[in-house]
């Protein structure tokens, strides 16, 4: 079976407009898919939980946002983006971060009424509107004007080109009914990376595609009832192993066959649950730990507050704490202290003007590209 058909550009280059996908045999990749699953329910439970008690589950989709924009070529950090995100919004690169904070913020979008063309432009808005780069904010929230090409050595003139500007609505018209569909003996896990594939050969926006692809698919999961939560991550496993993500997308499209590309998807997403499920295991020990430091202190107290407020805040402001505590001015900086006495939280040489607070530990679970930086004692 043919993956799709060839268009052409005014200079006479081929854009690839990708056909509705099969489905690989059940058997080809049952073996991945069991596991696969097995490990996005487990993680799906553990954050059902922690999300009633509003604490660490929106670290999750910063992590994917990070390392999703990494393997684009981002240079914002775990860390990085924990900065931006506080009251100060510092950061590095503050156009960089801005777009992996709008890729995060995009896991919060729904599929409303069915409209996966809105949704695709909602994320696309929040990507880029406001960006410093003119071109990009003027194309926030719309369909490609221009056709888009990747380098690609196998293809005629070294680039591939995806789906023509003016068969981009079509395209998506079939895309949306094949994401969208409900069929029997079919699985909805591979349906949306078959959907991820499609959507990655139409290319329907000037720029962010991979990134908004790779959010669609814990987003439609969600919408579809397979999740609770928006769990289906994998842009961690992408951006480990950016060629075989590429390979397997290439392989799907030059084959027609899409069981590889399945098999490739599947073990990511494994691979990413498993690595947040024990990253779930290492906040909790961290949390037990913290609490047990202040056994002697009422558990109602603004410092056991403030420890669960740093396991899903671990960058904050003395002033951040005030406010989405509730608590006086003063009230917050003793707490502060407090879990700086403890060693819980420090403020990095780099921060200290600032009055940033880290707490590690809970950095260091999410950030495995973070620097460490000298500590300093500071006098609040």
């Amino acid at each position: 079976m043919t993956s799709g058909s060839y268009e052409y550009d005014e200079q006479g280059r081929r854009l690839f407009r990708p056909n509705v996908p099969p489905f690989p045999r059940l058997e080809d990749v049952h073996s991945l898919l069991d596991p696969a699953v097995t490990a996005l329910r487990e993680f799906d439970r553990r954050l059902t939980i922690l999300d009633k008690k509003g604490t660490v589950g929106r670290l999750f989709a910063r992590l994917d946002a990070v390392h999703s924009s990494g393997a684009e070529g981002s240079t914002t950090t775990f860390t990085d983006l924990m900065e931006y995100e506080s009251a100060l919004r510092v950061a590095p690169d503050r156009d960089d971060a801005a777009v992996v904070a709008a890729a995060a913020a995009g896991m919060d979008e729904n599929l409303e009424h069915g409209n996966l063309k809105e949704l695709v432009l909602k994320i696309h808005r929040r990507l880029f509107e406001g960006n410093s780069n003119k071109m990009l904010a003027a194309s926030a929230g719309a369909f490609k004007q221009l056709p888009n090409y990747v380098r690609d050595p196998d293809a005629p003139v070294s680039l591939f080109g995806y789906t023509k500007p003016s068969s981009v609505g079509a395209a998506l018209s079939d895309w949306s009914g094949f994401t969208l569909a409900s069929e029997d003996g079919t699985n909805e896990l591979v349906r949306q990376i078959l959907s991820h594939w499609m959507f990655e050969h139409i290319h329907p926006v000037s720029d962010g595609n991979g990134r908004i692809g790779r959010l669609l698919v814990p987003i439609v999961l969600k919408a579809k009832g397979f999740f609770n939560t928006a769990c289906a991550f994998f842009g961690e496993a992408v951006h480990e192993d950016k060629s075989l993500y590429v390979d397997a997308l290439k392989d799907a499209r030059i084959s027609g066959n899409t069981t590889n590309c399945v098999r490739q998807m599947l073990s990511f997403l494994r691979r990413t649950a498993d690595a947040n499920i024990a990253r779930l295991n290492r906040l909790e020990a961290i949390e037990a730990n913290w609490k047990d430091r202040f056994s002697q202190t009422r558990s109602d107290s603004v410092v056991h507050r403030l420890v669960s407020y740093a396991i899903s805040k671990p960058v904050f402001t003395v002033g951040e704490v005030q406010k989405d505590l509730g608590v006086s001015f003063a009230a917050a900086n003793t707490a502060v202290r407090a879990l700086q006495d403890e060693e819980i939280v420090s403020v990095p040489e780099d921060a200290r003007r600032n009055r940033l607070f880290h707490a590690d530990e809970v950095i260091e679970v999410f950030d495995r590209f973070k620097t460490p930086t000298p500590k300093r004692s500071f006098s609040m």
